[in-house]
């Protein structure tokens, strides 16, 4: 299981890989998610490869937002 990076009355804060996270929660469950993502611009990052090609990159952004889609609340928020 995943343990918090930070947990607060307003929320819990996980610093882990966001596909495993989201994959291990109920749907329906989260109120917010803040995305900030690699935008694929050859950005050097120490451990993420910014420069995939279209399709692995359009196919990767697929996996994690219909992850986050399936997570959220109906009345949920996604940043």
């Amino acid at each position: 299981m995943f343990h918090p990076f930070l947990t607060t009355s307003r929320g819990v804060l996980y610093d882990s890989d966001c596909l495993e996270i989201l994959r291990a929660l109920r749907s329906g469950v989260v109120d917010t998610v803040f995305a900030d993502p690699p935008f694929n611009i050859g950005y050097d990052y120490d451990v993420y490869d910014d420069r995939l090609g279209y399709d692995k990159y359009l196919a990767w952004s697929h996996d994690w937002i219909s992850a986050v889609y399936r997570a959220l609340k109906p009345d949920g928020t996604f940043w």
